[in-house]
This record gives structure tokens, sequence and C-alpha cells, in this order.
């Protein structure tokens, strides 16, 4: 049988241990804070709505803040347009990108209050301060849409910068 004191002292020298551990590694708040803001990236976002005709029916922008391996939420409305988009910003050993972008949109047709939803979902590698697009519908077949006057695309242009860097 083991006595309570006994059981006790490898539960004292453990924490004895951590204790001087995370005296060794004291981490100054304003450094630890400036680390994570030199790391921060700028995520901006720019969506369009374009017909065959190429002039845009409906634009929308937002910036957002992040660290690399978070995830931020983008909500970009229209009259019969709702648009999400979840981007998650890698940054690789070469220093490019690798984002992570799940594009949810649902289109709704205002005679009939119909809604349509599409998903989709993409790993695309991104340079900084460069735009790329991202068609969460998918890019049209101009062939295939030629007789179609009705038919609309929905381009998102994403930019990725470091937060520090002046715009």
């Amino acid at each position: 049988m083991i006595r309570p004191k006994a059981a006790m002292l490898p539960l004292l020298l453990a924490l004895g241990a951590m204790h001087a551990s995370a005296q060794e590694a004291d981490i100054d708040p304003k450094e630890a804070l400036q680390q994570l803001l030199s790391n921060a990236l700028r995520v901006t976002i720019s969506a369009q709505i374009l017909p065959q005709t190429d002039k845009p029916v409906w634009n929308a922008e937002s910036t957002n803040l992040t660290l690399p391996g978070r995830s931020i939420k983008v909500r970009l409305e229209g009259d019969n347009v709702r648009i999400y988009l979840i981007c998650t910003p890698y940054v690789q050993d070469d220093g490019d990108v690798l984002l992570l972008a799940q594009g949810q949109v649902w289109l709704s047709d205002p005679p009939d209050k119909e809604s349509k939803y599409y998903s989709t979902f993409y790993s695309i590698p991104v340079t900084f301060g460069k735009k790329v697009l991202f068609f969460p519908l998918g890019v049209s077949d101009s062939d295939a849409t030629k007789d179609n006057k009705d038919y609309f695309n929905i381009e998102l242009q994403i930019k990725i910068e470091p937060a520090a860097q002046k715009q």
C-alpha cells in the first residue's frame, strides 16, 4: 500500500520542475504582441457579379486582418445573392502563401423566391501583393452561355499582404 505522503512526492517534484521552467521562459508581453503583429496578414476580398457584357452589376469589398493558419469569414450580400467566403492563409517556407478558400453562394430569383445553393473548396497558391481570382461557381464556358443573356458569373479577387506593409 502506498502512503499518501509518498504518493505526493513525485507530484510535488513535477510541479517544482514546471515552475522552474516557467520562470526560465519569462516572456515580455510587449515582445510577444509585437511578434504576433509582425506575422499578421491583411486579406482584401473584392466581389463582382459579371454578366455577359463584362460590366459589373454588383460590387463589394472587405478587408480583414488575420494570422497564418487562422481563418477569416467574409459575408457579402446583394439583393438576391449571398456569398460566404472562408479563407485560411498558410505562409510557406518559400515565402509564398497557400490559401484555402471555401465559397458558399446562395442565389435567389425574386419572382418565386427560390434559392439555389452552391459550395466550393480550393487550395490556391498566392504571392504576397498579387491578386488571385476565385470563382465560387466555377468559370463560365463562353460557348455554353453565348445564347443565355441572363447568365451571370461571380468573381472574387483575393489579395494577401503582410499587415505591416503600407498599402
